[in-house]
């Protein structure tokens, strides 16, 4: 625990925009835990504020004694999303109750709240470990790297960092392994660029879910079922196309199956490669 101290409320720092701490050059040398993190985490002390309470104490007329008493948990839990200026990024994903972290292959891969505290614990190390003299290290060392406050911090995170199902949806920009909106994703690459109008073709239900499987297990996706591939395909094709699935398609054997009436599969045989 912290040392007993008589304070003075008038001793206690926060960040305040006139400091202009969030200018401090990489070059320079902070002087305290509040311009360290400012150093680093600009985007998110403009946004959730300073990352300490400090308490300014005067040891003598010619030193002034450091010490951080409170953590500001909202920022803390900002800096687990990452900084964008190095490409990090980290979401906690609501529809599965999953964390993200994106990958240096540009891809959306799983972590877990453990890995995120012992984030935050290693940041608060590697501040206390910079700090000069004056910075009264206990706190950064010790309390506020508990397992209560690191807990604390990746809870709070869970709101802050949160993202929707429109994160990874089939439009998003963003992607990640093994999302089942991949499956969805490929199938729209087979309908918009392996599918094409004509009247006198059509194409099965059998003819489609095959090219997709063949598609699939190219990109190592796994397996999708029939019947959902079906759900899915028939509104697709009806976007692009305008063609609603039919039932009475017959086919060489004049049977009649499921099929879209006026379109084609292109290039099978590069499909069947």
């Amino acid at each position: 625990m912290a040392p007993e101290l008589t304070i003075n409320p008038a001793n206690l720092k926060i960040y305040s925009p006139n400091q202009n701490i969030c200018n401090f050059a990489a070059s320079e040398s902070p002087a305290t835990p509040n311009e360290w993190f400012a150093q680093k985490y600009a985007e998110q002390i403009k946004k959730f504020g300073s990352p300490f309470l400090e308490l300014n104490q005067a040891l003598d007329e010619f030193t002034v004694q450091i010490l951080p008493v409170s953590i500001n948990v909202d920022f803390f839990a900002g800096v687990l999303g990452g900084r964008k200026e190095l490409g990090h990024h980290v979401i906690y994903f609501e529809p599965e109750m999953q964390w993200y972290y994106l990958d240096s292959d540009g891809v959306y891969k799983p972590t877990n709240a453990e890995k995120l505290a012992n984030l935050y614990r290693a940041l608060m190390m590697k501040c206390a470990s910079e700090m000069p003299g004056n910075v009264h290290k206990l706190n950064l060392f010790h309390e506020f790297r508990s397992d209560r406050g690191s807990k604390a911090v990746v809870q709070r995170a869970k709101s802050i960092l949160a993202a929707d199902a429109s994160f990874f949806s089939t439009t998003s920009p963003h992607q990640r392994v093994q999302g089942s909106e991949l499956h969805e994703r490929l199938m729209r690459v087979l309908v918009e660029t392996m599918l094409e109008r004509r009247e006198d073709a059509s194409l099965t239900v059998t003819e489609a879910y095959q090219a997709f499987c063949r598609l699939s297990e190219q990109r190592s996706l796994g397996h999708m079922k029939r019947s959902m591939f079906k759900e899915i395909m028939r509104d697709l094709i009806k976007d692009e196309f305008g063609l609603a699935l039919r039932r009475d398609v017959p086919d060489a054997l004049d049977k009649q199956q499921e099929a879209w009436k006026g379109v084609r599969l292109v290039e099978v045989e590069t499909l069947a490669a």
